[in-house]
């Protein structure tokens, strides 16, 4: 388990007394409260957030509740940050159904129209293939078998799907895959003459303020849909609140309410997939998330919405705890303020644990190293008199060096690509070209370095252990923390 950290003051919309109540910074696009006042008291906020932290199986980058369409508590544990993107994997997905349903409101297209009124198909195409229509692709029922290698072998990622042969009748089988929603994406662009990005930028970023916005593209110049989408953590809830108002933004109607009211009821047999979000076990509430743990809870019975950020490849209850310590402990009115917590906490990510100096002078020679999931090729250490520093060679050709503090975190800049898993990141385009990592070390003797890592403007993080030894090459164990698997490096 892991514990937080507790520093001095906890990032968190609650600023004391009423001169204070709304106030939101330069940079926020949403207003801010004190929980009381919008009828949920800070000390279950308070457990809630220290829940999250202290349970072994999440790992939490960023977490905002909204309540009434007011930001009552937000968290970004050090060392992320809240003006950083951070990578959503299939909450895209629920972008794209977004930007489907401004089609739809556009008699652009229909939902049982089938894809090839809008994509080339193969002539050697099974009919299978002919009859998939844009509702099947919405409800992941295509009848394609799943292939989630097919990004990594094909740059044509079109004509590769839709030269596979359904194994169930369309409309009749669900099986999760993002190339539907890839599928979606370039039926958008096909019917506006834009990519689903640049859509969206001009319909739905831009008139809700969002400017940073990003999404990878295929080898085939295609928003990717399913995936990919970079956005800064107070988008994820902005999403959900627009959701809530079925789609309505300040009194303008951003997506269509019809549509809206679509996506938040299951259409699926299996009763617990809608239009590209889920249905949760709570009646009404709708889930949009993505791998990693990636959430964002739209909760209309508590007018509630809770998003999350996160590197776990564990599975914790996230949604009972929404439920037991937040939305069944709302209340109607506001709350008194003489009950107002006030000793609130920032947090930290685990720092490397060790002593500062190794007590002895570091081994600073090039090391070459084994295959490893962070594909480093080469790599030294350097230091000063109070950072460590990994010169780092990667197997891209790319130079960069990481600085490590001791009892903090230090951020570095490089301009390669971070660890991303899965490894086939070379067939996107459009992604940032500038990246964060933040690095904290510590020596648990004399010849054990320890370091941590966290990809702060991505998501991924790993930890590092490095074992020196006098009578050979140091060895080191890597675990990154998306899959928990520790993979042995050696050196020469």
């Amino acid at each position: 388990m892991h514990t937080p950290y507790r520093i001095i003051h906890f990032i968190i919309a609650l600023l004391i007394g009423s001169a204070f109540f709304n106030r939101t910074s330069a940079e926020d696009l949403l207003p801010r409260s004190i929980p009381e006042v919008q009828g949920i008291s800070s000390a279950y906020i308070q457990e809630f957030m220290d829940t999250l932290m202290q349970d072994s199986r999440t790992e939490v980058h960023s977490c905002i509740v909204m309540r009434h369409g007011h930001v009552v508590a937000e968290m970004y544990p050090h060392p992320w940050r809240k003006d950083y993107r951070h990578t959503t994997y299939s909450i895209s997905k629920t972008f794209t159904s977004l930007a489907v349903g401004m089609c739809l409101a556009d008699s652009l297209i229909a939902l049982n129209d089938t894809i090839g009124k809008f994509l080339s198909i193969p002539p050697h195409a099974s009919q299978g293939i002919r009859t998939i229509t844009v509702r099947d692709l919405l409800t992941m029922q295509s009848g394609i078998p799943v292939d989630t290698k097919m990004r990594i072998r094909e740059t044509q990622w079109l004509h590769a799907y839709l030269s596979k042969k359904p194994t169930s009748a369309p409309g009749t089988r669900w099986a999760y895959d993002s190339i539907m929603s890839y599928l979606l994406s370039a039926i958008v662009q096909k019917v506006t003459g834009q990519t689903l990005m640049d859509l969206l930028q001009e319909r739905l970023f831009h008139p809700l303020g969002i400017t940073d916005a990003l999404w990878e593209e295929s080898p085939e110049g295609i928003t990717c849909g399913g995936w990919g989408l970079y956005i800064r953590p107070e988008t994820m809830p902005m999403l959900g609140q627009l959701l809530l108002n079925k789609g309505t933004w300040m009194g303008k109607e951003i997506v269509p309410s019809w549509w809206v009211g679509e996506m938040m009821k299951p259409q699926t047999s299996n009763g617990r997939y809608s239009y590209h979000i889920w249905q949760t076990q709570y009646p009404g509430w709708a889930e949009a998330n993505g791998a990693y743990g990636q959430y964002i809870f739209i909760i209309p019975e508590a007018d509630m919405v809770v998003s999350l950020t996160q590197c776990t490849g564990k599975s914790a209850p996230v949604k009972e705890w929404i439920k037991t310590m937040l939305v069944d402990n709302c209340k109607a009115d506001t709350l008194p303020q003489s009950n107002l917590v006030t000793s609130f906490c920032d947090y930290t990510l685990p720092l490397a644990q060790g002593e500062e100096a190794p007590h002895k002078p570091l081994d600073c020679t090039w090391l070459t190293l084994s295959k490893n999931p962070l594909n480093w090729k080469r790599l030294r250490f350097g230091n000063n008199a109070d950072t460590l520093f990994v010169h780092i060679q990667d197997t891209q050709e790319k130079a960069y060096t990481i600085a490590l503090g001791h009892g903090q975190w230090i951020e570095s800049e490089f301009n390669a690509l971070p660890y991303y898993n899965p490894p086939f990141q070379g067939n996107f385009s459009n992604l940032p070209t500038i990246w964060h990592v933040s690095g904290s070390y510590g020596w648990t003797d004399t010849t054990t370095l320890n370091i941590q890592l966290h990809w702060t403007d991505w998501l991924t993080s790993a930890s590092l252990q490095i074992h020196f030894s006098e009578q050979s090459s140091p060895t080191i164990t890597i675990t990154p923390h998306d899959t928990g698997k520790k993979v042995q490096v050696t050196t020469r």
